[in-house]
C-alpha cells in the first residue's frame, strides 16, 4: 500500500512539473512569433538564407544543416516566419529535450528549473528565433547528452552507435558539434561506470558513424580544396604570445556577460565549480562536469585565438550548468533561503525589462535618443538592417531597366548582398564581388557577367568603392536612399550606375 501512495505521488509530481514545463515552453515559444512578427529579417540571416536557395552538400562558413532546414521550411514562402520557422521549430523541442535530460538526472522539478534557468538568458531566446547555426546545433547537443546520460546505467551496444549519428548530425549542424564526441569519449575516460564501455566494441563504431554522417561536408570541401578548412584554421586565426592569448580570453570572458545574462552567467559559473567539487563522489555531477567545463575552456581559448570571435559560440557549455543549478535548486525541497530567492527575482526582473526593452526599441527605434552621448553605435545596432528593403525594391525596380536590359545588382559584402538578393527574390540577379572569399565563390555569384551594366547598392555600414570592385566598369553615383522610421534614420542605401567602359561613348 504504502509502494503504491509513493509511486501516485511520483506520478503526480511528474505531471505537475511536466505541465508547468509545457506551459513555459508554449509561452516563450508565443513570444518568439511575436518577436519574429515585429521585426524583419537582418544581413546574417539572409546569408544563410541565401544558401537554402542555393542546395548544396554544404557552404563555405559552416556546414549544411542550417540550410537544409531553411529549404524545407521556404517551399511554399519566402517570408520573415518560413525563414525564421526552423528556429522556432528547434527552440521547442531543444526545451522538451532539456526537460528530458534534468529529470533522468535529478527530478522533474530539477527539469523545470533547468529549462526556466535557460529561458532567462539572453542568447538562448535570441537563438531560438533568428536563423542561425545555433538553433539545430541547440537540441541536438541535448540528445548527445541524453544518449550519453543514457550510457552511464545501461549496457545496449546501440547506445555508443547512436552517439555517433546524432555527433555527426551536430557536425552538420555547426563543425563545434564535433566536440561532442570528445565529450563522450573523456567522459568514459574519467568515469568509473562508464570505462567499462573501453571494453566493448561497439564504441570503437561510434566514430565510423559519426564520419558517415559527415561526409557531405568532406566531400563538398575535397571536391574544391578545403576551404572551409582553410577560411577557419588559417584565415580567421592569428599566431599570438601566450600572454596576449591570456588577455583575450579574459576579455572574452567579459563579453559573456552581456549574451548569458549579467547575474546569470557569474552564477553558472559558481555551479561549474560545484559540479568539480562533487564529481569524484557523485557520476550525474562529474558527466555535467565533463559536459561543460572542457567545452567552456575550449571555446574561451578559440575566441582568443581568432580575429572575429563571437560570444555565443560557448552558448552549448552553459547547458549543462542549465542542468546542474536545476538539480542544486531541487535539493533544497522546502522554502530557498531568503538571499537565493533575492538572487532569483532579480534574474527573472532583469531578463523582464531586457525583453520588454529589446521589443520597445524594436518598434520604436527612436529610443536611442534616450542613450548617454557616446554610447550608441549604429555598426552594431543590427535592427538598422531590418527596414526599408520594400523601398529598396521599388528603386531598383525603377532604376535598373534604365541600365540595360541585361542590367544585374552587385554590393560589396556578402551579408548585405544577401540581404539584397532576399528582398529583390534575385529579380535582376544579385552578385557580390566582395574583397574576401565567401559563399558567392561557391555559387557563381561573384563576378557580375562581362559586358552587363551594374546597379551598386552600399549603406553607411558596408561602404566599398565600386571601381575597385568593379575594375572593368565605370560608375557613377546616381542617388541615395534614406531609410527613416520614428523619427531617426535608420540606413542610407547609395546607389551607383555601373557601365562597361567598352559602352561608354557609343
Amino acid at each position: 500500500m504504502a509502494d503504491s501512495m509513493v509511486q501516485v505521488r511520483a506520478s503526480d509530481e511528474v505531471r505537475r512539473w511536466s505541465m508547468w514545463t509545457g506551459v513555459l515552453i508554449a509561452g516563450t515559444t508565443v513570444l518568439r512569433f511575436v518577436f519574429v512578427g515585429a521585426t524583419g529579417i537582418a544581413n546574417g540571416e539572409a546569408y544563410y538564407y541565401l544558401w537554402s536557395r542555393f542546395p548544396s552538400l554544404s557552404y563555405y562558413d559552416h556546414p549544411p544543416l542550417v540550410a537544409w532546414m531553411t529549404w524545407a521550411t521556404t517551399r511554399f514562402s519566402h517570408g520573415t516566419l518560413a525563414i525564421r520557422l526552423g528556429p522556432l521549430l528547434c527552440s521547442a523541442l531543444f526545451g522538451v529535450l532539456l526537460y528530458r535530460l534534468a529529470a533522468r538526472l535529478f527530478s522533474p522539478r530539477a527539469a523545470f528549473f533547468a529549462v526556466a534557468i535557460v529561458t532567462t538568458i539572453p542568447i538562448f531566446f535570441a537563438t531560438s528565433w533568428v536563423l542561425n547555426p545555433e538553433a539545430p546545433l541547440a537540441p541536438l547537443w541535448v540528445l548527445g547528452l541524453l544518449v550519453l546520460e543514457g550510457m552511464r546505467e545501461n549496457d545496449e551496444p546501440w547506445r555508443p552507435l547512436a552517439m555517433g549519428v546524432v555527433t555527426g548530425l551536430a557536425f552538420l549542424a555547426k563543425y563545434s558539434g564535433v566536440l561532442l564526441f570528445g565529450v563522450g569519449l573523456l567522459y568514459v575516460l574519467v568515469s568509473p561506470t562508464g570505462r567499462r564501455w573501453l571494453r566493448r566494441p561497439s564504441l570503437y563504431l561510434a566514430g565510423p558513424v559519426a564520419l558517415l554522417f559527415a561526409l557531405p561536408v568532406l566531400i563538398w570541401n575535397q571536391q574544391r580544396g578545403w576551404p572551409s578548412l582553410k577560411l577557419h584554421f588559417v584565415e580567421r586565426t592569428g599566431l599570438t604570445d601566450p600572454a596576449t592569448v591570456a588577455v583575450k580570453v579574459l576579455h572574452a570572458i567579459g563579453d559573456q556577460f552581456g549574451p548569458f545574462h549579467p547575474l546569470m552567467f557569474p552564477a553558472l559559473l559558481v555551479v561549474l565549480v560545484i559540479c568539480l567539487r562533487r564529481a569524484p563522489r557523485d557520476d550525474r555531477f562529474r558527466f555535467l562536469a565533463v559536459a561543460s567545463g572542457p567545452v567552456l575552456l575550449f571555446f574561451l581559448l578559440m575566441m582568443a585565438r581568432v580575429r572575429d570571435p563571437e560570444s555565443h559560440w560557448t552558448m552549448v557549455a552553459y547547458i549543462p550548468l542549465a542542468v546542474a543549478a536545476g538539480g542544486l535548486l531541487d535539493e533544497r525541497s522546502g522554502r530557498l533561503p531568503a538571499w537565493l530567492r533575492v538572487f532569483i527575482a532579480a534574474c527573472i526582473a532583469v531578463t523582464l525589462a531586457g525583453t520588454a526593452g529589446f521589443y520597445a526599441y524594436a518598434g520604436h527605434p527612436g529610443l536611442r535618443r534616450l542613450m548617454p552621448a557616446g554610447t550608441y553605435n549604429a555598426d552594431k545596432d543590427f535592427f538598422n538592417e531590418m527596414p526599408g528593403w520594400t523601398q529598396l525594391r521599388e528603386v531598383v525596380a525603377e532604376t535598373a531597366p534604365t541600365l540595360g536590359a541585361d542590367a544585374v545588382v552587385a554590393s560589396c559584402q556578402y551579408a548585405l548582398c544577401s540581404h539584397i538578393l532576399t528582398a529583390l527574390d534575385d529579380r535582376p540577379n544579385v552578385y557580390c564581388p566582395a574583397p574576401r572569399r565567401t559563399e558567392f565563390d561557391f555559387i557563381g555569384r561573384r563576378d557580375p557577367p562581362p559586358g552587363a551594366p551594374v546597379l551598386y547598392i552600399e549603406d553607411d555600414h558596408y561602404r566599398a568603392p565600386p571601381e575597385a570592385l568593379l575594375p572593368d566598369r565605370e560608375c557613377r553615383p546616381i542617388r541615395t536612399l534614406p531609410v527613416v522610421r520614428d523619427g531617426v534614420t535608420m540606413q542610407n542605401y547609395h546607389f551607383w550606375a555601373c557601365q562597361p567602359r567598352r559602352q561608354i561613348g557609343q
